[in-house]
Parts: C-alpha cells; sequence; structure tokens
C-alpha cells in the first residue's frame, strides 16, 4: 500500500501547486493582477477611460482605502471577541461549578475546542492560559 501511497500524495501535492500557479497565471494575464485593488482599478480605467494623474490618484484613494478598512477589521475582531469573552463570562457566573465544566463541553462542542483565557473587564485577558483538555 505504501509503494501506492508516496506517488498518489505527491501526484496530490503537485497538483495543488500546479493549479495555484495556474490560477495566479490566470488573475496577472486576464485580469491585470492578483490585487483586487489593483484589478479594479484596472476596470475603472477601461470604463472610464481615466487620465494617467486620475489613474495614480485613484490607486493612491484605493491603498488608503485598504489601509483604513484593515484596521477597521482589526478593531471589529477585537471587540468580537472581547463581546464573545464577556458573554461567557457573564454566563460562568449564574453558573455552579459543575454547570460551568458542563457549558466548557457544549461550547467547545458546538465552537471547537479554544485556548481560554482568565478574564476580567478592568485588565483585558491575562497572560494565563488553559489549555484545551487540561485537567
Amino acid at each position: 500500500m505504501n509503494k501506492f501511497l508516496y506517488p498518489a500524495l505527491t501526484g496530490l501535492l503537485l497538483g495543488a501547486v500546479l493549479g495555484a500557479w495556474g490560477m495566479r497565471l490566470y488573475f496577472d494575464q486576464t485580469l491585470g493582477s492578483w490585487s483586487a485593488s489593483q484589478r479594479f482599478l484596472a476596470q475603472l480605467n477601461q470604463d472610464l477611460n481615466l487620465k494617467p494623474d486620475q489613474q495614480a490618484q485613484v490607486g493612491e484613494i484605493l491603498k488608503n482605502q485598504k489601509s483604513r478598512m484593515e484596521t477597521l477589521r482589526r478593531q471589529w475582531r477585537f471587540q468580537v471577541f472581547t463581546l464573545d469573552r464577556e458573554g461567557e463570562d457573564a454566563i460562568g457566573r449564574v453558573l455552579t461549578d459543575s454547570q460551568t465544566d458542563s457549558f466548557m463541553k457544549i461550547h467547545d462542542r458546538i465552537h471547537g475546542e479554544m485556548d481560554r483565557f482568565l478574564w476580567s473587564l478592568e485588565s483585558g485577558p491575562t497572560a494565563l492560559a488553559v489549555a484545551p483538555g487540561a485537567p
């Protein structure tokens, strides 16, 4: 069986690499770029016949917009994480110890195992983590 496993895995890996390379080539050749912002700029240029100075200005606008959006996404992820932890903590405060153990098992079954941090609204997450499956 092993004599068939290695060629199959090699073929799978080679197929994935060639597929990724082909997709990149497709984007570069047909759409002009792998970057969504650059593709959007190229489409605007094609549809609106932008002058070179307009292309530069729109490109800079798109670059700034992308940077601002990435910042907002990071802030949003942290706020969602915080809200999730606050909800877990609020539920934990009304449960008994045995109910809390069961709650964590149910939570992990639904959401998958994750590291748990000791949490305090005053200090935020601490450096002490409890590994999944730890006693």
